[in-house]
């Protein structure tokens, strides 16, 4: 089994997360940097209100765009053991 960390935020306060996983073996790095851009993307998206407003639409497409670029370069993963994974989980 491969252990990893998955970390992030969306560049506001309150908006981090932390997600431990665990994957077989023959995963490829491609689909664990795969899951990350999906982790980030989910988490852009439950608080997109913090930059827009409640019920209100962007300003414009580049300011959408740019806030969904700077939550993926927030966004990461690393190897983890057995012991860290474990102990993270809830």
């Amino acid at each position: 089994m491969k252990y990893v960390r998955f970390y992030g935020s969306n560049g506001y306060a309150g908006t981090n997360y932390e997600i431990y996983e665990s994957f077989d073996d023959d995963i490829t790095e491609n689909i664990i940097d795969d899951y990350s851009k999906d982790l980030a993307y989910e988490n852009a998206e439950t608080y997109e209100y913090v930059v827009r407003g409640w019920g209100e639409d962007w300003d414009s497409e580049e300011d959408h765009e740019e806030y969904y670029q700077d939550a993926l370069d927030y966004c990461g993963w690393e190897y983890c053991s057995k012991e860290e994974y474990n102990e993270n989980l809830k």
